[in-house]
């Protein structure tokens, strides 16, 4: 039977009907919202407190402290004290007044240097300090030179180059600094269980070159029979050499010095001095900003005193570390 054209017409309907359906996109399900990004860890922060940046030792161990800062990704700002006790008390309530996460501290006064710290501990600041000591506070690591020893052996050196006796001459730094009175003192032992050794004078040319100068020459006025000369610091150095080449001594006055930058292997090359202590300052720069990160970031106890490698340097082309600490010494 044929299909009259309603019930084609229908059918035909019918049949765009499910064609149509069958194309048609299929349901999907709502988008769900973008995760939030995870907020970026906020950077570690510390605070040095160190000297002015103007002898070799102090630049060397700056530069070993940003670099590691670098490498831990760790912000680290330097406020300099001039060595003045009372800027390095406002330097460091300006460190604290930024909201550190540890404050690392270049004493410019043993004792005048407390307070501070003790605001720092209140306020819950860990504090570390580094070549100058704090003699009060809680400081949970020091890192630097064993000033003792090095006085004590750098004499010890000396007495020896002059034959076991003479007249000496001891230039340090600046009274009240720990790393001057630790080295004050292992002079002073060693002259005591060697008396004839002379200790003419232990002066104080406070990293100043034209005083250490003026030291020597009133010294080789009082006692024109001067032997030997000991100085902590390449600093000062360049003053006691010009005293002694202005006076016709260089090659009659031995000198022993501290530091090993490029004036004191000039002078070791000109015969200028016998032998210069070098100290590890950046290494150890750069490991006690480790110290820090450490122990801010996963609570890590750091060691309470990290004294660095020191090693002799000669005027014949010898070097040889030092054997410290004293025994029966601490700091």
């Amino acid at each position: 039977m044929k299909k009259s054209k309603i019930e084609k017409f229908v059918i035909g309907l019918l049949l765009v009907g499910l064609l149509l359906s069958g194309c048609a996109a299929p349901a999907t399900e709502e988008a769900a919202p973008p995760e939030e990004p995870a907020p970026a860890e906020e950077q570690l922060f510390v605070g040095y407190s160190g000297p002015t940046q103007l002898d070799n030792f102090q630049i060397v161990l700056w530069e070993g402290m940003q670099e590691r800062a670098e490498e831990l990704g760790v912000k680290v700002v330097m406020l300099e004290s001039d060595w003045d006790p009372v800027k390095q008390a406002a330097d460091i309530e300006d460190l604290l007044t930024q909201d550190v996460d540890a404050l690392i501290v270049n004493a410019a006064d043993a004792d005048g240097v407390i307070p501070s710290i003790e605001k720092a501990n209140e306020q819950g600041v860990p504090v570390f300090s580094i070549d100058s000591a704090a003699n009060g506070g809680e400081v949970l690591s020091h890192s630097g030179n064993d000033l003792y020893c090095i006085g004590y052996r750098s004499t010890e050196y000396l007495t020896e180059q002059l034959g076991g006796s003479g007249k000496v001459l001891h230039v340090n730094g600046v009274p009240g600094l720990m790393i001057v009175t630790w080295n004050d003192n292992g002079v002073n032992d060693f002259v005591a269980e060697n008396p004839d050794i002379e200790l003419v004078q232990q002066a104080y040319g406070e990293w100043d070159q034209a005083k250490a100068q003026a030291i020597t020459e009133d010294v080789l006025t009082a006692h024109p029979d001067l032997a030997g000369v000991y100085i902590i610091s390449e600093s000062m150095t360049g003053g006691v050499v010009q005293a002694l080449a202005a006076a016709g001594l260089t090659d009659t006055v031995k000198v022993m010095n501290g530091g090993y930058g490029p004036e004191s292997q000039q002078w070791l090359t000109d015969g200028k001095t016998i032998a210069t202590m070098e100290w590890a300052s950046k290494e150890g720069a750069a490991d006690l900003m480790q110290y820090v990160y450490d122990y801010v970031t996963t609570g890590a106890v750091p060691p309470t005193w990290s004294p660095w490698p020191v090693v002799r340097h000669t005027e014949d082309g010898d070097s040889t570390e030092v054997d410290c600490p004293i025994e029966g010494w601490t700091p």
